[in-house]
């Protein structure tokens, strides 16, 4: 078998890689001494675009997108689309920006939505598209949560369960302890205060991490030992155990309900979650039927439909927000154990969803940067906040170590998986407001006074450790999860 240039050029065992020496108009197979064509085709050499076409594209789309906004809504400069859409392209440039010096690309879509925010150029408050806002993060979320689940190694997760277990619930328990006790005595808060605060505080974000954890493992890093399964799997237990008892907190403190009943929310919404995951994968799993046309795409779909349809059904049908993230993860897990028991499983499914996410990662994290407001921040208050994370912070990673200790996870990765444990952004988010809401509707000073502090140090939590944690987990991930050989 030969391969015949259009210009008569053959070639048998030599790959043309020169476009200078030879042009290729056309690419035709032969067979045999006859020369016969048995296959045709075209392959024209790739072109090499300028980055100022590049841009000349970029910004053509915008006016474009512009032009027809304005007809559809009348969006001025002034209007809240506008602002919205300049929120989503800030943090899209400075994402871009962040990720060419090498930095992660998160930190400069934060980055671009606190400064929106705190100049006046976005109100997300008096925007009427918030609501819309917030239900796009919540489908990023999704999305994210559905590439992770696709992501788990099934052997791995039944060999570190109990290990899964420890990392989600002793580490959270330490560091809500350490912020009790630290900021009644730095900060002069009550018992009660520094609980709810430390429950605020020790859940890690998925949306910081995840993203990294599905890199590496497109990379093959931390496949090995489980270690991107393990993290995984643990993060989004440890946000179920923080928020309910972030809610037995709440209710303690503003007499909302019977602390019992809030009590037994987590190991509640731990059996809706784990139900409703099992149940809708297996529906996935199995339809549709594998032999069906555009099977990925139909997978896809879904599996994220139904995903999002447990998001808000948990909040807003059954008041269990904790289950949905679980389900989805739990979906996706059980899908695609189905699919490889039927020999059709395809990585195409995971990459659609990524695909997604990389539209919405804009957004998301822009959205989440809008929400912290430094009007709320005062120089004494940086300093407590400063020595609060550092002392919560060594607690969390000392109980990490501990928890890792039987496991077969060099030091390295030990390390890593403690840098993936730190970030702090989106429960912190949307959480750290709400104990100044309940102080507000009562209309009690003192305690808007202490609900102040905890808001505030929750947006400090996620200025100073979602940066970092990122940047880490960036710069040294990959050479932490790299095998010695």
């Amino acid at each position: 078998m030969e391969l015949r240039l259009g210009n008569g050029c053959l070639i048998s065992d030599q790959l043309v890689t020169d476009e200078e020496s030879v042009q290729i108009n056309y690419l035709t197979m032969t067979s045999g001494e006859d020369g016969k064509i048995i296959g045709e085709r075209q392959t024209p050499w790739p072109c090499r675009i300028h980055p100022l076409l590049d841009l000349i594209t970029l910004v053509m789309c915008i006016v474009v997108t512009w032009s027809v906004l304005y007809m559809f809504f009348d969006m001025t400069p002034n209007s809240a689309l506008a602002s919205v859409m300049l929120l989503v392209l800030c943090s899209w440039a400075c994402g871009k920006a962040t990720g060419l010096v090498g930095l992660p690309p998160l930190l400069g879509m934060l980055l671009a939505g606190m400064v929106l925010a705190n100049t006046g150029h976005y109100v997300g408050d008096h925007n009427v598209f918030q609501p819309h806002i917030i239900n796009l993060r919540e489908v990023a979320l999704t999305v994210l949560l559905v590439a992770s689940g696709l992501s788990l190694d099934a052997s791995m997760l039944r060999k570190l369960s109990f290990v899964v277990f420890q990392l989600a619930v002793l580490p959270c328990v330490t560091e809500t302890i350490a912020a009790a006790i630290v900021t009644h005595y730095l900060m002069g808060l009550p018992w009660i205060w520094g609980i709810l605060l430390g429950c605020i505080l020790s859940p890690v974000s998925s949306a910081v991490i995840l993203p990294a954890l599905l890199d590496f493992k497109q990379k093959g890093l931390g496949e090995d030992k489980g270690i991107i399964t393990l993290v995984m799997a643990a993060c989004s237990f440890d946000d179920i155990f923080a928020i309910s008892a972030f809610g037995v907190c709440l209710s303690v403190i503003f007499a909302q309900g019977s602390w019992e009943k809030d009590a037994i929310r987590g190991p509640i919404e731990i059996a809706l979650g784990l139900g409703a995951g099992i149940f809708w994968g297996l529906i996935v799993g199995y339809i549709p039927h594998k032999c069906e046309k555009s099977l990925n795409l139909k997978r896809a779909y879904i599996l994220t439909a139904g995903g999002l349809f447990m998001t808000f059904a948990s909040k807003k049908l059954i008041d269990f927000p904790g289950a949905g993230p679980l389900a989805i993860i739990t979906a996706a897990f059980v899908a695609a154990i189905c699919w490889k028991n039927n020999d059709s499983f395809s990585e195409e499914v995971e990459n659609k969803a990524n695909k997604v996410w990389d539209l919405l990662e804009p957004l998301l994290f822009a959205s989440i940067g809008t929400e912290i407001r430094l009007m709320y921040i005062s120089m004494d208050l940086i300093i407590n906040a400063s020595i609060l994370l550092a002392i919560t912070s060594l607690v969390r990673v000392l109980t990490c170590f501990f928890v890792l200790r039987n496991t077969n996870f060099n030091l390295r990765e030990k390390i890593f998986v403690n840098i993936a444990w730190l970030p702090k952004a989106t429960v912190q988010a949307a959480i750290g407001p709400i104990a100044l809401v309940y102080a507000r509707n009562n209309h009690d000073e003192t305690q808007i006074a202490y609900a102040f502090d905890v808001l505030a140090i929750s947006v400090l939590a996620i200025v100073i450790t979602a940066p970092i944690g990122a940047i880490f987990m960036t710069l040294r991930g990959e050479y932490l999860l790299r095998p010695r050989y």
